[in-house]
């Protein structure tokens, strides 16, 4: 960025001033909003201030200064709302870090979609890689990307300049002269069957090529290549796994070659096993900056845990690269392989041991022939006593080849320290290598950590050659030292500072590169570097609004806040004898939460009901007296977006029978029990002989009058059991009973007495 000079002041605005400047400015229209108190559920933001400083090695002295802001809200009905806006100086140069504005979960069409504008990552894969063994780069790029899925139905695109991260501590974002682009469709098929399908197109000019031919794959000078995947994934059990993917690059280069990956998996509780065969030509994936692909060959591991305290695993593999034949390129040839075992010793010692193999050879392409024969065994030995962790292990290898054949030996001694907000530690190895002449060295690792609340610091400092990282069986490419501290300045501030040293470990090589599959090419350029210092400081503050966010997971919040919606319906009808008629007014609840009431034509609808399972029912509390829920009375349903469920129901009418008991007047006509069949209800008279049966269905019944409840002497007039009918549409007529007192008088019997 560039300002105008003025002609009467020469005072230069630093970079990192410029870069702070134009944050606020982008953050500006983002504080209006907040200020305006829009309807955002809540949400939270970090700001930092920080740099970054570099030099040894060498090097003039670096300097990367700026501000960052991140920022994720909720938006009700919407969906979430992520941005990060990221601006720096560098050297008297403005650079950007990642940028980008991003809505994740937004509903329509039946789809969750995710829209990027910015920076953007796109995933490598569609599918699920059930290997460890197989590298694939992350395509990173300045564009954008659109994503819409539903359960396991997936489609995006995206489009844009291919970028590279730069920087250690403040990263910023170098373009390249690759364009990406790339369209996919992912889809479950069937059960346990997933298929995805990708086009991509990686496009530069031939001038580019030229100028950075690290960043391209060796040999090959398309500007243009177009690739057509298409991957499978099926799972007939859960721990049961078989992969296959096929790929073509379609370019004008010549002896094209189809990549294929096939692959099966099998995990327990006791036995893992994986193994793929791989089969790929320099353009399978062609992204600029990046070692994918160009190699073929079987691979297989185990892992065995049938015993508690033994665990048993091994690995091998044999590769081979240069499918194109390409005379200008050389053959590269690699056989592995790997066994150890992890156990617990009698008095809780932890003991792992491994041995790996490997065979490497390089020929052709104008290079001198070049074989070696690579051995590694190593052990280390643990037990945990008190607060104290110690551990010594050990390690020899060999490297055999007709150059300069090599032994290494070491043996370190480690002890770690864990004690309330403090733990501290160190260690000690002695090494042994043995070529063209005969080294010793020693090498140092100390560290600590001392927590308290938010107030933390700890240091990690290395000393000495680690003479393991420098040969084919790497692991690390810088050893490195470090110290920092963060602590709290006040009103939610935070501060961190840290200074490291790097020292470089590995030399990267075909050999490396080709064993290791680390996948980087441009680091060879950066890897130069060694011995080089640096001090990064950040100064943040987290700030939060409205009702800030939730601690589950993000994605699982807004797929259940915002969700993909459909409809249930349905008919309640009138289950009547003199056939089926529709009822109106009858409340149905969905999930017990949400009521309609049926119309006239007995219809009930719920609109936006979220996507999965729910339960219609027709409603207890609120159902009408004269009706009565009819089986079933509940129903599950499976709510898919932009869909309607159904479910119908039934319901009986229901009726009342009642009538009067009648006596002589001055009779008692209350608690004359009235029985009624079938069943084995009864009710009893009110005072003036009332009585009623209610919530009766349709039907026969008989009313009979238990005479055992009658007053004393009553002697019924009318019949004691008599027919009664419920019809929906009908009135049923009184029952009526009645009864009356009948003395009865004893005889008299007169005697006459004779005199």
């Amino acid at each position: 960025m560039w300002w105008p000079p003025n002609p009467r002041h020469s005072f230069r605005v630093p970079p990192g001033v410029r870069a702070s400047l134009l944050i606020l400015a982008m953050l500006a229209p983002v504080a209006m909003v907040h200020a305006q108190g829009g309807a955002a559920a809540g949400g939270q933001g970090d700001i930092a201030l920080q740099g970054f400083y570099l030099g040894g090695g060498g090097t003039p002295l670096l300097d990367t200064t700026g501000t960052s802001f991140r920022f994720q809200e909720f938006l009700p009905s919407v969906g979430f709302l992520d941005g990060s806006l990221e601006a720096y100086g560098s050297q008297n140069r403005f650079q950007t870090g990642e940028n980008f504005l991003e809505l994740r979960g937004a509903p329509w069409m039946g789809e969750h979609w995710t829209v990027t504008g910015g920076d953007f990552h796109a995933p490598p894969g569609l599918l699920e890689l059930p290997f460890n063994n197989i590298f694939t780069p992350l395509v990173t790029g300045r564009g954008f990307q659109v994503v819409a899925s539903h359960d396991a139905t997936e489609y995006s695109v995206f489009y844009g300049q291919e970028m590279l991260v730069s920087g250690d501590r403040v990263s910023y974002r170098l373009s390249t002269p690759q364009t990406v682009a790339g369209v996919s469709a992912l889809r479950r098929v069937a059960r346990g069957l997933q298929l995805g399908v990708r086009l991509m197109q990686f496009s530069t000019s031939d001038d580019a090529m030229s100028q950075d031919s690290s960043l391209f794959p060796a040999g090959h000078s398309a500007s243009m290549v177009r690739t057509a995947t298409l991957e499978s994934l099926y799972k007939p059990r859960p721990n049961l796994k078989f992969y296959a993917q096929v790929s073509r690059a379609f370019t004008d280069a010549p002896h094209q070659v189809l990549s294929t990956l096939t692959g099966v998996s099998w995990e327990n509780k006791d036995l893992t096993v994986r193994a793929n065969y791989v089969r790929q030509g320099a353009l399978y994936f062609p992204l600029a900056a990046y070692f994918a692909g160009d190699r073929q060959g079987p691979f297989a591991e185990v892992h065995y845990r049938h015993w508690k305290q033994v665990d048993l695993y091994g690995s091998a593999s044999r590769y081979r690269n240069n499918l194109e034949q390409n005379v200008l390129l050389p053959y590269l040839h690699s056989t592995s392989s790997s066994a150890g075992l992890s156990t617990t010793l009698p008095g809780n010692f932890a003991f792992n041991g491994q041995i790996s193999n490997i065979q490497f050879s390089q020929s052709g392409g104008g290079e001198d022939f070049y074989s070696s024969r690579n051995r590694q065994v190593s052990g280390t030995l643990s037990r945990a006593i008190h607060h104290n962790t110690l551990q010594a292990d050990w390690r020899d290898i060999r490297i055999v080849s007709a150059q300069v054949p090599q032994t290494q030996r070491s043996t370190e001694v480690r002890d770690m320290v864990q004690l309330p907000h403090v733990s501290f530690g160190g260690a000690v190895r002695y090494q042994q290598d043995a070529s063209s002449e005969q080294r010793n060295s020693l090498f140092f690792r100390a560290q600590a950590q001392v927590t308290a609340r938010r107030f933390s610091a700890y240091a990690n400092i290395e000393v000495g050659n680690d003479l393991a990282n420098q040969t084919v069986f790497s692991t690390e490419t810088y050893n490195t030292s470090v110290a920092g501290i963060t602590t709290p300045i006040g009103r939610g501030w935070n501060v961190t500072g840290e200074m490291y040293r790097n020292r470089l470990n590995l030399a990267v090589n075909p050999e490396n590169i080709f064993v290791i599959e680390n996948g980087g090419a441009l680091p060879a350029e950066s890897l130069s570097a060694v011995d080089q210092w640096s001090f990064y400081f950040r100064v943040s503050r987290q700030v939060r609004w409205g009702a800030g966010l939730p601690q589950e997971n993000l994605d699982q919040f807004v797929a259940s806040a915002v969700p993909l919606v459909g409809a249930v319906e349905g008919v309640v009808r009138m289950k009547a004898l003199a056939g089926p008629a529709v009822a109106a007014g009858i409340p149905v609840t969905l999930d017990g939460s949400r009521n309609s009431i049926s119309d006239a034509e007995g219809h009930y609808r719920f609109d936006g009901v979220a996507e999965g399972q729910h339960e219609v029912a027709l409603s207890a509390t609120e159902l009408p007296a004269d009706f009565d829920r009819g089986q079933p009375d509940k129903a599950p349903v499976i709510v898919l977006p932009r869909r309607t469920a159904r479910a119908d129901f039934e319901v009986l009418p229901l009726g009342w029978l009642e009538g009067k008991v009648e006596g002589p007047a001055g009779t008692a006509l209350d608690g004359i029990v009235v029985r009624i069949a079938p069943g084995n209800q009864y009710t009893m008279t009110g005072n003036d002989g009332h009585f009623a049966f209610y919530n009766l269905p349709e039907g026969d019944f008989e009313l009979s009058v238990d005479p055992s409840t009658l007053p004393e002497n009553a002697e019924m007039t009318s019949r004691s059991r008599v027919a009664a009918s419920i019809r929906v549409g009908s009135q049923t007529p009184l029952t009526d009973f009645s009864f009356d007192i009948v003395l009865k008088l004893k005889p008299i019997r007169k005697v006459l007495e004779l005199k």
